[in-house]
């Protein structure tokens, strides 16, 4: 008997049209080059370094929250378990995505990835171009340095599981057993890799501030509203404050997930939002 075909949900009439084609990468590269360097700072603050904290913590409290679930437990426990080992799996690509170094013959310049290495790299040609100190080159070194993936261990870890299941899933995974990748997750390793990406962020945004050749990858003043009043802005400088901040919502919000789960009435729900607190770590 012949199956009938895998089908979308939608129908094809639901399919947007889309006119023309994407940018190339010689036009994309253009128009990032072009790029006011502040627009990328403020890139790596609102989304690359907010995010990649926000899923690790949401993937890492999932975890400590409803670990106490057996996997055969038929109301949650074998889909949190599954829905674990995804959000894990975007957390490493997120942390992963933060200290990427570019995409290789499509953008030499390093100009188009919102990344530290790549803020990095926009910055020494700036000092370059300006003849700076030697000392602010050698500063800029040692942030280089600091979160490069072959001199930290817990960074190679990642960039390592990046590569080989949570990328693009290898064949490799079987002939490359390298730190028990291919069988289990050292989450320790992907917390402290996080943490000394956002600590260098913090680092960078008062290297910048130091540096007058930077000056353009400081952030301008806030312009006034019509009304008088001025938007409040959040500086790379603040980053470890956001990310205390994410860490604590995000668990927040996976202690109201467990509590709803828990009870069966909503007195219930409401006392477990209360008093449940899971594992304290």
């Amino acid at each position: 008997m012949k199956l009938s075909p895998f089908e979308s949900e939608y129908a094809d009439s639901a399919l947007p049209t889309f006119e023309g084609g994407p940018a190339t990468h010689d036009v994309a590269r253009t128009n990032a080059n072009a790029e006011a360097p502040w627009t990328q700072m403020s890139v790596l603050l609102g989304t690359t370094v907010i995010q990649a904290v926000q899923s690790f913590y949401l993937a890492k409290r999932s975890r400590q929250y409803f670990r106490d679930l057996p996997e055969n437990d038929d109301r949650v426990g074998q889909a949190i378990e599954g829905i674990n080992s995804r959000l894990m799996r975007m957390a490493v690509l997120d942390i992963a995505a933060l200290n990427d170094g570019g995409l290789g013959r499509h953008d030499p310049d390093n100009s188009r990835t919102a990344s530290l290495p790549t803020a990095h790299q926009r910055m020494k040609r700036h000092l370059t171009d300006a003849d700076a100190s030697a000392a602010d080159l050698e500063n800029l070194n040692k942030l280089r340095t600091d979160i490069n993936s072959d001199h930290y261990l817990p960074l190679k870890y990642v960039r390592h599981l990046r590569n080989k299941w949570a990328g693009h899933p290898s064949l490799d995974r079987r002939f490359d057993s390298w730190a028990s990748a291919d069988k289990t997750l050292s989450i320790a390793a992907v917390e402290a890799a996080l943490a000394r990406l956002v600590n260098n962020a913090h680092d960078t945004a008062l290297f910048v501030s130091t540096a007058p050749a930077l000056q353009s990858f400081r952030q301008p003043l806030a312009a006034a509203r019509p009304d008088g009043s001025i938007p409040m802005q959040v500086e790379l400088s603040e980053v470890i404050v956001w990310a205390g901040l994410m860490r604590e919502y995000t668990g927040k919000n996976i202690r109201a997930l467990r509590a709803q789960i828990t009870g069966e009435s909503m007195l219930e729900r409401l006392v477990h939002t209360e008093a449940y607190r899971g594992e304290q770590y």
